[in-house]
């Protein structure tokens, strides 16, 4: 059983009914246990299992890797625990939460529910493995817009994770900086440069990047190229028939030395010392005039300048023509385990249906700021609105799923490029890298 590889032109109708009102990290998370390792972990979540037994109460851990929603999913935690007190939902979040459920998955103490991307290599292993549930026959299902359902679906005909929101990549920029200095949005790459050009020579900075965190730097790469190629799944088709290659196509060649450029020319300087929560805390209080980074962010900048007046704009190409990716945020998986569990079992559908509510999708995308997949949610989204109108148009759901290990290789080698390996270089050793990790896949 193999994930498909999936790239779906938005239907301008299914997304503009969610968003009608619209005009990958902390420390620690709400329970603690972010900081701990994964086997710590492993051993706390058996130990909350026994507490909450015998209390009485259904004990039902749910581990999420997405550390901006952790207030967000808390919030629903606690409504959905008025109404079922002989419910305890304990949320672990982790900032290592590829490496905590891997563990986990190793020891067999996988939690009962997970956040996890359907992209993810590792969310496909779990699933070809048989350790998470199929969700296809559950109720609840029918909460979600059903298109997205079928585009998650495995070739098995399951579904073993449930989106939530959806999420998008722009350029967040300064409101009052803009302003003050009498600048418009850019509408092509060429805009852009011009307006940096500009900030530089107010001797200010056009961008902070964080480059510190390799994720940060291979989603600013996505960002940049996403708007000329839409989804992947064509793409990577080719990688493996051999009738495409990183180093002979034109849109990856591009979009790579446009990072660059804007990396040594019009960051912040020695942005491989910046990591992404401090840049969230640099710009919110005006450090920068724009941020490169995804709709999950907001939040965050929001919570470190509560006064910060920022919105995004689409990541400009050359022709001003763009496509807009846009992916699954957050989906929601049950373990195998945990469905088995006569004990857990009715509880863990009991507090699915609830996160699967449009009571329940609304909170979470009015604090989480994201588009919802639940039917009956309307996203208010008003920092949003040019990148959203332009989903409208022109949005590309990308649910392609490239092979295993390979994201992680391409993000510990892509921060060679700004220590001195060559464009075509680390092109020509991604292609080798896709090749390694499909051949590891079929043995």
């Amino acid at each position: 059983m193999k994930k498909k590889a999936v790239s779906v032109l938005l239907a301008i109708s299914m997304l503009a009914a969610g968003m009608m009102g619209c005009g990958k990290q902390a420390a620690t998370d709400s329970t603690g246990a972010a900081a701990e390792t994964p086997a710590a972990q492993a051993s706390e979540s058996k130990e909350a299992a026994d507490t909450g037994a015998s209390s009485g109460a259904v004990e039902i851990e749910f581990v999420n890797q997405k550390r901006e929603a952790a207030d967000t999913f808390q919030a629903v935690i606690d409504k959905f625990s008025e109404q079922n007190p002989d419910i305890k939902v304990t949320l672990n979040t982790t900032p290592d939460g590829s490496g905590v459920l891997m563990t986990r998955a190793s020891s067999d103490t996988l939690p009962d529910i997970l956040m996890h991307w359907p992209t993810d290599a590792q969310f496909v292993q779990f699933a070809n493995e048989g350790l998470l549930a199929d969700l296809s026959g559950k109720d609840y299902t029918g909460n979600i817009v059903q298109s997205y359902i079928e585009d998650l679906k495995m070739e098995d005909g399951g579904i073993y994770c449930l989106p939530i929101s959806l999420n998008f990549m722009g350029v967040y920029y300064n409101v009052d900086k803009f302003t003050e200095a009498g600048f418009s949005v850019p509408q092509t790459w060429d805009e852009l440069i011009a307006l940096c050009d500009k900030i530089v020579e107010k001797g200010e900075v056009p961008f902070l990047l964080p480059n510190k965190d390799s994720w940060t730097v291979s989603q600013l790469w996505d960002n940049i190229g996403g708007k000329d190629r839409g989804g992947y799944a064509d793409f990577y088709a080719g990688l493996d028939d051999g009738s495409q290659s990183y180093a002979a196509d034109a849109i990856a060649n591009d979009s790579m030395e446009k990072m660059v450029l804007l990396t040594e020319k019009y960051s912040q300087g020695d942005t491989l010392s910046l990591g992404y929560d401090q840049a969230i805390n640099d710009f919110a209080t005006g450090a920068a005039y724009m941020f490169i980074q995804g709709s999950w962010a907001l939040p965050s900048i929001q919570a470190a300048n509560p006064d910060a007046n920022v919105e995004m704009f689409p990541m400009p190409n050359n022709s001003g023509d763009m496509k807009q990716p846009v992916g699954v945020d957050c989906a929601i998986c049950v373990s195998a385990k945990a469905a088995a569990d006569p004990a857990k079992s009715e509880a863990v559908d009991k507090f699915m249906a609830y996160l699967f509510s449009t009571e329940a999708g609304q909170m979470y995308s009015d604090m989480d700021h994201s588009p919802s997949a639940i039917t009956g949610v309307t996203a208010d989204i008003p920092q949003d609105k040019l990148v959203l109108d332009l989903i409208d148009k022109a949005g590309v759901l990308d649910l392609a799923v490239p092979p295993t290990g390979f994201e992680d290789t391409k993000r510990s080698e892509i921060q060679n490029v700004f220590m001195g390996t060559s464009v075509p270089d680390f092109l020509s050793q991604l292609d080798e890298d896709w090749k390694t990790a499909r051949e590891a896949e079929a043995q």
